[in-house]
């Protein structure tokens, strides 16, 4: 009894602990939870060309791309419909709360709870680190499920044709959600090929159509094989630079007070120690297939650190298959021992993590004031052409769609690569550009996130305060609006123009 309310406790400390981590107001300027929800509210009235092409821009309105986060757009509309931004974000988290439950139960099969228990709260610094809302939130839920149905069909604790509805239902949600529906069929092999290597023939006789299943599910998509195919390009050169596309070791450069890359480098090393102890316990050809995943998912960390947080959630059953087959070559009383301290060890883990947040701002919904300049923009009758950079463009769809088309916005694969590289970068960095495309657009506003990080976005905020031609007329702690001299939006320039004396740059990037 005493047991079950320490693991009871040790639970609602690990969920708990991890939806606070999760909870963070939404900076909607930077996220593209709104796109998603505009995508959702226009699919269901019949505006099926945005599945297609691009379609909010009016530098490429009709450039293909094929859209594999649709359905996301409209069950996160069906949300917002039903309990607004704050409804997103507690639904976003339970499903990444699922997420951690289905990878959890897969750990408790594979090891025992004391294991599992403490890889998910060694994971956890790693686990939070995507918390904007995102359809890669359910390829995690997915993840998860699809680990822990078919380590139970590995184990003959499930009824074969449960799991074929179950995760064939899964996967057709998965194809048009997400680009990493992929995983399915990945996981489904790994494990057809662990229960080959462990001569399981009913794992076999079962693994085998459910991979045939989840593969041919997948032309169940508006593009049908090109959607399928999808995934092939994930590691395309889009022409632009996303920070989260970028490789751990360039972050770690990049922002060396960054903590969680140095922390993600662990966990690999974690993973290793567990791998050796694993084969030197039980041999290769036991451990191959989880070995393979491990490798593959780490590498996949390293390659783009969008990716760490997937190699987070599988460390945890992985990690409790690896160190448990360790553990058990263990006298039966060293074993005890050895549990005790995994759950003190996951409680001061618990408890650091904790202490972490103390300062985090807690909360769901929008963030306070996140809509001010929307507002401003709306109610003063600013008018286009706009231009505004890449992460605020999703930002740009929510509020303005039917009134301004956007200049760009957060979707790479919607815009050719030669745009990024030949116009948009080299108009904030090179005046002459500048001044050729706003002869050819005839801006009117700029509208800019002003976080973005990129150096010639930062370069091109500095130099335009300083241009003759440009008033800028709004500012807060999201974004910065400037508008054209003797155009139609004087009258909004002679009534709120900020004066130079406002703006300063500061750090040796010469951050605006």
């Amino acid at each position: 009894m005493r047991d079950r309310v320490l693991i009871i406790l040790l639970l609602v400390f690990l969920f708990g602990l991890f939806a606070a981590d999760l909870a963070r107001p939404i900076n909607l300027t930077a996220s593209d939870i709104g796109r998603h929800v505009k995508n959702g509210e226009l699919l269901l009235q019949g505006q099926w060309g945005l599945l297609h092409r691009n379609f909010y821009s009016f530098t490429h309105p009709d450039y293909p791309f094929i859209n594999h986060h649709w359905l996301f757009g409209v069950l996160s509309y069906g949300v917002y419909q039903c309990a607004g931004f704050a409804g997103l974000s507690i639904v976003y988290i339970g499903v990444l709360l699922g997420a951690l439950f289905f990878f959890l139960r897969a750990a408790a099969l594979r090891g025992h709870f004391p294991l599992a228990v403490f890889f998910a709260f060694l994971s956890l610094p790693i686990l939070a680190d995507r918390r904007e809302i995102r359809p890669e939130g359910l390829s995690l839920l997915f993840m998860g499920l699809y680990f822990y149905l078919l380590t139970k069909l590995s184990l003959g604790q499930v009824r074969q044709r449960m799991v074929f509805i179950v995760l064939g239902t899964a996967q057709v949600i998965w194809v048009n959600t997400h680009i990493f529906f992929f995983m399915g069929p990945l996981l489904t092999a790994i494990f057809l090929w662990e229960g080959y290597s462990r001569g399981c023939r009913v794992c076999v006789r079962t693994a085998l159509p459910l991979l045939f299943l989840t593969s041919a599910v997948n032309l169940f998509n508006p593009s049908g094989l090109a959607g399928a195919l999808t995934p092939l390009n994930i590691f395309k050169e889009f022409g632009y630079r996303l920070a989260e596309n970028q490789t751990l070791f360039f972050m770690m450069d990049r922002f060396p007070g960054q903590k969680e890359y140095a922390y993600y480098l662990g966990l690999v090393l974690v993973a290793v120690v567990g791998i050796i102890l694993a084969v030197r316990a039980r041999g290769w050809k036991i451990n191959a297939p989880f070995v393979l995943l491990a490798v593959f998912a780490a590498c996949a960390g390293l390659k783009a650190v969008r990716l760490m947080v997937p190699f987070a959630f599988f460390l945890v059953p992985l990690g409790s298959f690896f160190y448990g087959q360790a553990e058990g070559k263990l006298p039966p009383k060293t074993q005890k021992t050895v549990r005790v301290f995994l759950l003190a060890a996951a409680l001061v883990l618990g408890v650091i993590q904790t202490l972490s947040l103390r300062n985090s701002p807690v909360g769901v919904g929008l963030a306070p004031g996140v809509n001010a300049s929307a507002e401003f923009f709306k109610q003063t009758g600013i008018q286009g052409p706009v231009f505004s950079n890449y992460d605020i463009g999703g930002y740009l769809i929510y509020h303005f769609y039917g009134r301004q088309p956007v200049f760009v916005d957060n979707r790479q694969e919607a815009f050719p690569p030669e745009f990024f590289k030949g116009t948009y970068v080299p108009m904030q960095e090179d005046k002459e550009v500048w001044k050729k495309a706003d002869g050819r657009w005839g801006f009117n506003a700029v509208y800019f996130y002003r976080h973005d990080l990129t150096p010639w976005g930062q370069a091109f905020l500095v130099r335009l305060v300083d241009d003759p031609q440009w008033a800028p007329v709004f500012v807060d702690g999201y974004t910065i609006i400037f508008l054209k001299r003797n155009g139609p939006n004087q009258r909004v320039i002679d009534r709120f123009q900020l004066p130079r004396s406002m703006f300063s740059v500061s750090g040796n990037a010469g951050q605006f």
